[in-house]
């Protein structure tokens, strides 16, 4: 789970509300408010097509709290609070991988990336347009419908057979642009222990490299 809701209906037989259990009165104040809460800070963003509060931790520290025009923000901090041990663990697991550290890889995997990209295509019998290096935040690698090629330049802080593996899982994408039976077909016959190592790359978080 990505985010908490926290969902407020008209309806008489179905209402959710605060720990103290008492409802929250109608408020229409301005439609944003920032506040820092255990040095952490929050942004209260009202939207008129919000049905929940919902809260949303950023790759920066900062978090992001919509809610419902008529919701009152003291109801959204209840809510914030409640879950502040949640917030502090997402916020923890998209730390941002430093600068010097992206500035180094990106140099190895210009280096690296391009050179295994084109000996996998070409043992492999694959065809791609072009190669774009980047630096992605959930995922390793991507094909384009037009069989471009993006690949994530934390690759080259992995072992080589994940190198290996998101090269010749993109370069699959050439050929079938699903994830579909033939698609895993191709893609075994190729690296026969690809679906091992699927399952070990899905454990590593890219920004746990930092």
């Amino acid at each position: 789970m990505n985010l908490f809701d926290l969902i407020f209906k008209n309806s008489n037989k179905t209402k959710t509300r605060t720990a103290s259990d008492k409802p929250c009165a109608v408020h229409k104040k301005t439609a944003q408010k920032t506040e820092n809460i255990n040095g952490i800070f929050i942004t209260y963003k009202k939207h008129p097509f919000s049905k929940s509060i919902r809260i949303t931790p950023k790759a920066n520290g900062e978090v992001l709290v919509t809610l419902p025009k008529n919701v009152p923000y003291s109801c959204a901090k209840d809510f914030v609070l409640k879950n502040i041990g949640w917030i502090k663990e997402n916020i923890k697991s998209k730390k941002q991988i430093p600068l010097d550290i992206i500035d180094e890889r990106r140099r190895l995997a210009h280096k690296i990336l391009p050179k295994r990209l084109d000996e996998l295509a070409q043992k492999f019998g694959f065809k791609y347009r072009k190669l774009f290096i980047k630096n992605q935040k959930t995922v390793w690698g991507s094909c384009s419908y037009m069989n471009n090629i993006n690949l994530n330049l934390n690759l080259v802080a992995l072992d080589k057979e994940f190198i290996d593996y998101v090269i010749l899982h993109e370069l699959t994408h050439t050929v079938h642009k699903n994830h579909q039976k033939a698609f895993y077909n191709l893609l075994t016959k190729n690296m026969p222990d690809a679906l091992e190592i699927q399952k070990r790359l899905k454990k590593i978080k890219i920004s746990s490299l930092a």
